[in-house]
C-alpha cells in the first residue's frame, strides 16, 4: 500500500550542504587504495563507483551513500511499523540508480542517532528481497509532484562501528559472497518481522 507524507521544501538547502559523510568515505577508499570516480553531484548514477580485483578480474562496484541526521516524525516510524531507532528512509530512485550496476551495488548508510554503530550497509541483493514499505512525500515545487520513498529497517543490514568493517564486508561480498547469493535457491535473509512459509 502507498501512502502520502508531505515534507516541505526547505528543508532541501540543510541536507544538501553538508558533505562530510562523502569526503570521509572517498577518505576511507583512498586509504585503502581502491580506485574510485566521485559521482556525488550527480543525480543519475550512484553516488560512487570503485574498482576491486577479484579472482585475477576488475570488478566495477557501485556505492550509494545515505544519512540519517536526526531522529524521524514519528509519523515515518507509525507508517513503516517500526521502532523509530530502527528506521532508516531512502528515495526509491537511489535504488533504481544501484538497479544497472547490479548484483556488484551497495547503500551505505551514516545514522548520526546511532554511534555506536552509526554504518550500516545493504547490497543490492538484500534491498531486493527484504521487506520495506514504501510511502509518497509531497514536494511543494514549482508544481505539486510527489517522492516516492522506502521506510528500511537498519536490523536488515549489517550495523557496523566504523567505515573499515563495512569496507571489508563490502570486499568480502564481491570476493565470495555475491556469487553464492546470486545462484542460492533458498530465500535469501533472516529478516526482523517476516516469516517466510513452506509450501
Amino acid at each position: 500500500m502507498t501512502t502520502f507524507y508531505e515534507r516541505k521544501a526547505e528543508y532541501w538547502a540543510r541536507d544538501l550542504a553538508d558533505r562530510t559523510f562523502e569526503t570521509e568515505v572517498k577518505a576511507g577508499l583512498a586509504a585503502l587504495g581502491w580506485e574510485y570516480e566521485d559521482a556525488t553531484a550527480a543525480h543519475d548514477r550512484p553516488d560512487i563507483t570503485f574498482t576491486r580485483r577479484v579472482r585475477s578480474k576488475i570488478v566495477r562496484a557501485a556505492l550509494e551513500l545515505k544519512e540519517k541526521r536526526q531522529p524521524y516524525r514519528q509519523r515515518w516510524a507509525e507508517l513503516a511499523g517500526l521502532p523509530e531507532p530502527e528506521l532508516l528512509v531512502l528515495d526509491e530512485v537511489a535504488a533504481r540508480k544501484l538497479l544497472a550496476r547490479a548484483p556488484a551495488a551497495f547503500l551505505l548508510f551514516r545514522d548520526g542517532t546511532r554511534p555506536e554503530q552509526p554504518y550500516v550497509l545493504f547490497t543490492i541483493i538484500d534491498l531486493f528481497c527484504m521487506p520495506k514499505v514504501r510511502v509518497l512525500r509531497q514536494l511543494n515545487l514549482r508544481e505539486r509532484t510527489a517522492k516516492a520513498k522506502w521506510l528500511l529497517d537498519r536490523r536488515h543490514g549489517r550495523a557496523c562501528a566504523d567505515l573499515n568493517t563495512a569496507f571489508a564486508l563490502m570486499a568480502t561480498y564481491l570476493d565470495r559472497d555475491m556469487l553464492v547469493q546470486l545462484q542460492a535457491l533458498d530465500a535469501h535473509g533472516t529478516f526482523v518481522g517476516e516469516k517466510v512459509e513452506t509450501l
